[in-house]
């Protein structure tokens, strides 16, 4: 049997059956495991790689789910696995994702417009600070999983056009009816404009199933020369005290793969873009161009993972 690289007691099965059956919500989870057990698990190696050689790391998530999350000793991805299937993720995102992460099946989609506006600012300043301030007016903005369209809304005045998409319904006619902006429902844009075009991804790509089969296929609508903005949560963030320095609290059962910037980077390559920016908060800025191959970067290890656990000081885990 594989022995778990995280030793404490807070990443065992143990707590994980202790955390899910105290927790108020406790019911929706049990709902999302026989969902799970339902479906099944895969198991067709690394989303990156398709390495079969993994280190186990922890063996339950912030709920208490009882999902592996594991590290590929091959290209030093960090991902669920085995994974929850592509059936499982689209019942999950479209009846169980709400009342588990915000005890609430209603969005109130008015109240986030400032988060987004101000998510707008920090990523204008991102493109202006990465060589687009003489060009974004140039330039089509495009978001994929793009809410309530508060976010591109804001950006609207500083690009040529803009546009989204998302698969959640009320989101889009939120959009529609209090913005007027081009939105439409479904994972990937139906039409695309002429011209220079910059696609943003934003907190999205940890939640798909295969991220380099997303950014493929994103790749396939864009030309050479084109641009490609992902913005994901950095596992290495960890260590400087977001989710209080908890990588229990950091492993999330939606999160399918948690990033560093060089695994982001290595996904991003093979899907055919090239870095022009990349920090470990995860932002980062691509270009479209050719396919490369992914490079191990030797600091995506069990070793780094160790140095990450080392910063947390929690007396007791949060449940």
């Amino acid at each position: 049997m594989t022995k778990r690289t995280l030793k404490h007691y807070r990443f065992s099965k143990t707590f994980a059956w202790i955390n899910r059956h105290l927790r108020s919500r406790r019911k929706p989870i049990e709902k999302i495991r026989n969902l799970y057990k339902k479906f099944g698990l895969v198991s067709n190696g690394c989303s990156l790689c398709k390495g079969v050689d993994f280190q186990l790391l922890a063996e339950g998530d912030r709920y208490g789910f009882d999902l592996n999350k594991q590290i590929c000793n091959q290209c030093g991805l960090v991902q669920t696995y085995p994974s929850l299937s592509p059936e499982f993720h689209q019942e999950f995102y479209g009846y169980h994702y709400r009342p588990l992460y915000l005890k609430n099946k209603q969005v109130d989609y008015q109240s986030v417009i400032k988060e987004q506006t101000d998510k707008a600012d920090e990523y204008l300043q991102y493109f202006r600070n990465n060589g687009l301030k003489n060009t974004l007016k140039e330039i089509s903005i495009i978001e994929i999983g793009c809410s309530s369209a508060g976010t591109i809304n804001a950006l609207k005045p500083h690009a040529k056009s803009v546009q989204g998409c998302d698969l959640d319904i009320e989101a889009i006619k939120f959009a529609k009816e209090n913005f007027k902006i081009n939105v439409e429902v479904g994972m990937y844009p139906s039409t695309l404009p002429k011209g220079k075009k910059l696609f943003i991804i934003s907190h999205v790509l940890e939640h798909v199933f295969n991220p380099l089969e997303t950014l493929s296929k994103v790749r396939g609508l864009l030309e050479a020369g084109d641009y490609l903005f992902v913005a994901v949560p950095g596992i290495n963030q960890v260590a400087q005290g977001d989710y209080k320095n908890d990588l229990r609290r950091y492993f999330h059962i939606a999160h399918v793969t948690d990033f560093t910037g060089s695994t982001l980077a290595n996904v991003t390559h093979c899907a055919g873009f090239k870095t022009l920016s990349i920090d470990e908060e995860i932002n980062g800025l691509f270009i479209a161009d050719k396919n490369t191959s992914w490079e191990m970067n030797k600091q995506d290890s069990v070793n780094n993972i160790q140095r990450i656990e080392k910063t947390y000081r929690g007396l007791a885990p949060h449940l």
